[in-house]
């Protein structure tokens, strides 16, 4: 592995470096795990999972780190976005709401095609909670009324 970093002018910092196993949970289980992989005099530990350009990929690809991810990250956001809601109109809200929240829960969501329902409804009421603070709506109100 060091000698193909070497060979395409890459640099590989062993300590900043994890592995990670992919497979279903069945076959998981029946690995034999090792500790960690030599590297350049180094040991690399395996994690469970690992961030890759801001998408986490967990050792069964389930994308339910990554989800929990997204959505605290929104959540966030939203939360700042309540905080000054009554200082803007609607246009300036929504076009808020698309360029922090919406851009967040775009990007790369190619990878989360055929996620399980639970993730796609956890990313599902965040959209819901963000109709609901840029309409000014109260929390009891159904986001499809808001959206018709």
């Amino acid at each position: 592995m060091s000698r193909w970093f070497v060979e395409n002018a890459l640099l590989l910092n062993p300590t900043k470096t994890k592995a990670v196993i992919f497979g279903t949970s069945q076959r998981l289980s029946q690995v034999n795990r090792p500790q960690g992989v030599r590297v350049t005099g180094a040991d690399v530990q395996f994690a469970d999972y690992v961030k890759l350009l801001g998408v986490t990929l967990d050792s069964t690809l389930s994308f339910d780190k990554h989800v929990i991810d997204v959505t605290h990250s929104c959540h966030y956001h939203i939360r700042a976005l309540h905080h000054i809601r009554p200082l803007l109109t609607m246009d300036t809200a929504k076009a808020m709401a698309v360029a922090i929240v919406g851009s967040t829960l775009d990007y790369c969501n190619s990878v989360l095609y055929g996620m399980s329902q639970a993730n796609i409804n956890r990313l599902q009421r965040v959209q819901n909670i963000l109709a609901c603070v840029v309409a000014r709506a109260p929390w009891t109100v159904s986001s499809l009324d808001i959206l018709l």
